[in-house]
């Protein structure tokens, strides 16, 4: 992979634009299911920009976050407040446990009733999250199979339906926050020492301590793994610090590689 991606070309990011064009779509009439999407690399505010759609037009959020699945992993993901998740109810947060896989295949299936369920009540539901494999098979309508050698649910890359027609399945408006390099990488930077500061250490300790194998999938995301490294003597806590900043960057970039493929995205600079 490229050590560097190019910034995308963006308008300013305009929140009352955004609200103009989730009304328009309230009031259109669609054959499709409406859904918001909010993507973006991490750290760019998609939780934040999410819970004020929510609020102002009284809907719910999907979590598109294959680390926020997991119960009791709560600083290392980012994951809202247990005074956010009062404020709007969220979907896919805290519904397994650390051993358990998540895979896009289940993503999708649990995901798609409830977007239809929400339709059915008035409501445009929001996806939001940093995980573009699992937005860009829910969207694109992504057959799913039964893989043969891992029996795990994965995408049946020769079909779909937006292969097939050049259409989403979901009447969608896509934005995708972005900015540039270095601020999104102070902001990773920042990110990262907030965790620490705010108990990323007691948090892993505590779930080893509760018999979570530091082999556990949910033990695998980033910022975990480094931290139980710390705590087994493997690291410092600066080397700990900066391995988890720099393992970010490197998923940013991952994440905005991934995001080139998609090319309905509106992109937003932050």
């Amino acid at each position: 992979m490229r050590n560097y991606v190019k910034n995308f070309d963006a308008p300013p990011f305009c929140l009352t634009n955004i609200f103009d064009s989730i009304k328009s779509m309230h009031l259109a009439d669609s054959p499709r299911e409406k859904l918001v999407v909010i993507l973006g690399a991490t750290s760019t505010g998609k939780s934040s920009l999410a819970l004020e759609l929510a609020e102002k037009f009284d809907t719910e959020i999907i979590s598109a976050d294959s680390m926020a699945v997991y119960k009791n992993f709560n600083v290392g993901t980012a994951k809202p407040t247990q005074a956010e998740l009062e404020r709007v109810p969220h979907h896919l947060i805290n519904i397994l446990d650390a051993e358990e896989k998540f895979s896009v295949g289940e993503f999708v299936r649990r995901a798609r009733p409830i977007i239809s369920e929400l339709n059915l009540r008035g409501k445009i539901p929001i996806i939001a999250g940093g995980t573009g494999l699992y937005i860009q098979a829910l969207v694109e309508g992504y057959e799913m199979q039964l893989g043969i050698r891992n029996l795990e649910l994965g995408i049946k890359s020769s079909s779909s339906h937006y292969k097939k027609t050049g259409e989403l399945i979901y009447n969608a408006l896509i934005y995708g926050l972005t900015t540039d390099r270095q601020e999104l990488y102070d902001r990773i930077n920042q990110r990262t020492k907030k965790m620490f500061a705010e108990g990323l250490v007691d948090e892993v300790r505590n779930l080893l301590a509760s018999g979570v194998s530091p082999k556990a999938q949910a033990m695998l995301g980033i910022g975990y793994k480094e931290t139980v490294e710390y705590l087994q003597g493997g690291a410092t806590l600066e080397e700990t610090i900066s391995k988890v900043s720099q393992a970010t960057r490197n998923f940013a970039k991952r994440q905005l590689t991934w995001y080139r493929r998609m090319h309905y995205i509106q992109w937003l600079k932050i």
